[in-house]
């Protein structure tokens, strides 16, 4: 058994040496990051060597060959995407790329190859984003309640991710504050107004952050959007005076009823009566009095019980 062991372990000892010698060795990079539009510089960690050496960079996918460096020569190769955007540094292997776009982004390899045709190539992910910019927050308030919703947007930027402070405090999921989405939401629930009264959203991915604020001057009656919004004392009052404005419209309606009703039973009385015209002959003469004018005739009401 010891034997056998002995034997796997030389065996795998003899293939790393023969891969030293002859073959190729291969190492992953950390993933650079790149701004759009900007320049980057895709780094080498394999170091330059005084001898006569061939390196070339090219793209994984699609495979595809950028640029080779031999006898002290450099050649690009005539991918129309690079063209007039790529500069290789023969001091340290590594490759200029000038304007970024989006089609950059992608795996690399450097493969540098000695005299003796011994090969060790890296590879390293360039990932290229947009910076963020145009921060904003908007909030929404539950009127009669202290509770806030703020909202953070941004105009531009790629795999964009936010961060909420009150004051220097990072803000987090706790029994006031709740974080939705990519933190992109803070929900606030108080119960009484704070001390610390401006917060700040920073939006940021891998190539740059920017950050708005919002000052909350006094959690439960913010003006949002030119409306004033009514807080719970507010309400309090309101809820108090309908208390006594309701009873004193259901009387008012009561005594209009009851005064209605005493009218209804007159008028019915009154239909019970007759009326009866004393009138005046049109030859009448005063004989006391030849130029006084006739009487005027007069209705003289009889109740119909007499």
């Amino acid at each position: 058994m010891w034997q056998l062991c002995a034997g796997r372990v030389w065996s795998l000892v003899c293939v790393f040496l023969f891969a030293i010698c002859v073959g190729e060795i291969q190492t992953l990079r950390p993933p650079v990051n790149g701004t759009l539009g900007q320049s980057i510089v895709l780094p080498v960690g394999i170091p330059p060597t005084p001898e006569d050496v061939e390196v070339v960079w090219k793209r994984k996918e699609p495979d595809a060959r950028i640029a080779r460096y031999m006898n002290k020569n450099v050649e690009t190769f005539g991918t129309e995407e690079y063209t007039g955007r790529i500069k290789f540094h023969p001091e340290n292997y590594s490759l200029q790329i000038s304007v970024l776009q989006r089609e950059d982004s992608g795996v690399y390899e450097v493969i540098v190859t000695g005299a003796l045709g011994r090969e060790t190539s890296e590879l390293v992910r360039l990932d290229v984003y947009e910076r963020v910019s145009g921060t904003n927050i908007r909030s929404t308030v539950t009127q009669g309640i202290c509770n806030i919703t703020l909202t953070c947007s941004v105009t531009s930027g790629d795999l964009t991710s936010f961060r909420w402070w009150r004051g220097r405090e990072e803000l987090g999921n706790d029994s006031n504050h709740y974080l939705s989405g990519y933190g992109e939401e803070l929900r606030i629930y108080y119960t009484s107004d704070v001390k610390e009264s401006v917060h700040t959203c920073e939006a940021w991915n891998a190539v740059s952050k920017d950050t708005a604020q919002v000052e909350l001057s006094g959690v439960c009656n913010i003006p949002v959007s030119g409306v004033s919004v009514t807080n719970s004392s507010d309400i309090n009052c309101i809820a108090l005076l309908l208390v006594f404005l309701i009873p004193c419209v259901a009387f008012s309606i009561y005594k209009c009823r009851r005064h209605s009703s005493r009218s209804e039973g007159l008028a019915n009385a009154a239909d019970g009566r007759s009326f009866e015209r004393a009138s005046v002959p049109n030859n009448y003469v005063n004989s006391e009095n030849p130029e006084s004018p006739p009487p005027v005739s007069a209705e003289v009401q009889r109740s119909s019980g007499t």
